[in-house]
């Protein structure tokens, strides 16, 4: 009569261990894992993304700032002379004397030019220019040969100058980047602006023939004028 109690409480303590082996067993939520996959996944593709981001911000940055090279348009405006190199036509046009030095090349053969003519020194005949109108012969001579010099150097130009902006346009497009476009366009607005200043000093040139020839005649007619004009004590009477 005792071993039902004895049973009752094998029973119990069965119960009780199996209950606690099941809660020890590792179950898989497929759904949560499932989720956790794919966030991770995304989240690679996020890190992806902003990596070729950063790429294109540093390139872009590297295209836009820095130094490029464009030592081959620098000088393209001036083709090797420049109208500055031309002596002060105010004062040749006033019997300044006339220096050649600064044309180098193009100022020795307008000398050559000038005294294979021969020209006289003076109108006059006197030793040096002193009155109107030998100064106003010697301006126009003076100015002659530094219009000679200038324009043999300005020819000379204008066709390195031509060659040096075919070339130029040969390289629109070829930069590699942003920058290198944008300093090889500003070289070249640059250049041009050294050429229309080169414009400026040829026509400036024309201006000073000009004026070379305004005085001759200025002078001429001076003389003229002076030859014209009667003075009492300078009157000789010959004969009765």
């Amino acid at each position: 009569m005792m071993r039902k109690p004895l049973l009752s409480l094998s029973l119990t303590s069965w119960l009780s261990l199996a209950g606690f082996a099941l809660a020890q067993v590792p179950v898989i939520d497929t759904a949560t894992l499932t989720q956790a996959t794919q966030t991770a996944q995304n989240t690679a593709q996020i890190m992806n993304s902003n990596q070729q981001i950063l790429n294109t911000v540093n390139q872009t940055l590297a295209a836009v700032t820095g130094n490029r090279a464009t030592g081959s348009l620098s000088s393209i405006g001036l083709g090797g002379f420049s109208l500055s190199s031309a002596p002060n036509l105010s004062s040749l046009l006033g019997g300044g004397s006339l220096s050649m030095g600064s044309l180098g090349s193009y100022g020795s053969l307008a000398s050559s030019i000038i005294n294979g003519l021969n020209l006289v020194k003076t109108l006059t005949g006197a030793s040096s220019a002193s009155s109107t109108t030998d100064l106003a012969y010697t301006g126009a001579v003076n100015t002659s040969a530094a219009i000679t010099a200038a324009v043999s150097g300005a020819q000379a130009a204008s066709v390195t100058r031509s060659s040096g902006f075919s070339g130029a346009a040969g390289q629109i497009g070829a930069a590699p980047d942003i920058k290198g476009s944008i300093d090889q366009n500003s070289q070249i607005q640059t250049q041009t602006g050294e050429t229309i200043n080169e414009l400026i000093g040829t026509v400036n040139l024309t201006n000073a023939a000009l004026n070379a020839q305004q005085q001759q005649d200025l002078a001429a007619q001076s003389k003229l004028s002076n030859m014209w004009t009667f003075n009492a004590s300078q009157a000789t009477l010959v004969g009765h």
